[in-house]
């Protein structure tokens, strides 16, 4: 069993971590993940509690409904930003835990795009979640490989999917790292460390890191994904192209989608 830890840029890996975790937990990579928890958890905790208090209003007879002040953008003509070209067909998706087999596979498939999941098809334990990310590493760099025990190799063709990203969700809490006394956001994990380790070496080889945003409820959980990206205004987002798949079920789609699906927000005041 893996304790929780607080981690920091200095900590090392844990007693039974994972093999792979001194390549994922780099000081870098904490440091990083750490600063999106320091920045956004508070508007996050404010967020689910919106959550919870539109729930109450819902069980107590209300019905979702289009709000008066996002009147003028539903009457206005927009459109969402470019789509980057590897994402043009998306057919055929395929989606799946970022298990080493797994993700050789559904690379290899013949399907448009593979979506690795971190949220509902993934058993959170922390071996699983750094492996799934070294295994995401490999597969963005081409060195990803398998064998089983019987000698069957597994590796990546020539062409393959393109690679997209589903993070957990903002409601679900990553336990086995600790930050100022706190379980930090499984989706700061999950989030920062492919975005960390992955974005630059993803736009050298003509791609992006593309994620697929679950479980949005409103327009505010999507303006602060954009504010994710104006966060880091100047390093790797600032030339990254990101892409979140649109969403659906908001109590105001119109201005939600707006913001989710866009590829690109401008800054989080545009949304």
């Amino acid at each position: 069993m893996v304790e929780p830890q607080e981690l920091s840029s200095s900590a090392t890996p844990r007693r039974g971590a994972p093999v792979a975790s001194g390549e994922v937990l780099t000081p870098d990579a904490i440091a990083f993940v750490n600063e999106l928890a320091e920045r956004f958890s508070q508007e996050r905790d404010e967020l689910l509690a919106r959550r919870e208090a539109l729930q109450r209003q819902f069980d107590a007879g209300a019905l979702p409904d289009f709000p008066e002040e996002t009147q003028a953008l539903r009457d206005a003509d927009w459109r969402i930003g470019a789509i980057p070209a590897d994402l043009l067909d998306r057919r055929v998706e395929i989606t799946g835990p970022p298990e080493r087999k797994m993700v050789i596979n559904a690379l290899n498939s013949g399907a448009n795009v593979f979506m690795a999941d971190f949220e509902d098809s993934l058993c959170p334990t922390w071996a699983n979640l750094i492996d799934g990310q070294a295994n995401l590493m490999q597969a963005v760099r081409r060195t990803l490989t398998h064998e089983t025990p019987e000698g069957k190799a597994y590796r990546l063709n020539e062409k393959t999917a393109v690679l997209c990203v589903r993070p957990r969700g903002w409601h679900l809490p990553e336990k086995h790292w600790i930050h100022g006394g706190e379980p930090i956001a499984g989706v700061f994990m999950d989030f920062g460390l492919f975005l960390h380790h992955n974005a630059a070496e993803l736009i050298a080889r003509g791609s992006g890191p593309y994620f697929y945003l679950p479980k949005l409820e409103n327009r505010f959980e999507a303006r602060l994904w954009a504010a994710w990206r104006s966060r880091s205004s100047g390093s790797v987002w600032s030339s990254s192209r990101c892409f979140s798949s649109p969403c659906i079920g908001f109590p105001d789609p119109s201005a939600d989608c707006r913001s989710a699906c866009s590829r690109q927000c401008a800054s989080p005041a545009s949304c």
